[in-house]
């Protein structure tokens, strides 16, 4: 198990129990290791937390009949301000904290041959 992947259960739109940051009583908190995430039975797992699939999960989830679970890599930024607050976002570009640093090589575009950087 990577120490680093972080597991969310149950996307709700009902308000979080801030005590026990449980969605519902029975659900998983919002943040689980995978070791309780894998113990769940899920209708559908989402495969990375980005835009796209939070935007599948939440719409999978408007059904109370289903449950869904949203896997997600890197660590639980829990209250950082660099990820919290939009405007900040721009600082964790670069940064191997928050960017899993991965480079290319320069592309051929296959307009008239032209190099993309």
């Amino acid at each position: 198990m990577h120490p680093d992947l972080a597991a969310r259960s149950r996307i709700t739109s009902k308000p979080i129990n801030s005590k026990l940051n449980m969605a519902k009583e029975n659900d998983l908190p919002a943040l689980c290791s995978l070791h309780d995430f894998l113990k769940q039975d899920f209708d559908f797992v989402i495969v990375g937390g980005g835009t796209a699939g939070l935007a599948v999960a939440a719409r999978l989830s408007e059904n109370p009949n289903i449950h869904v679970g949203v896997l997600e890599a890197g660590k639980a930024h829990v209250g950082d301000p660099l990820i919290s607050i939009p405007a900040l976002h721009g600082k964790t570009s670069k940064n191997p904290k928050y960017d899993w640093m991965h480079n290319t090589v320069p592309q051929v575009c296959h307009l008239k041959g032209l190099l993309r950087t």
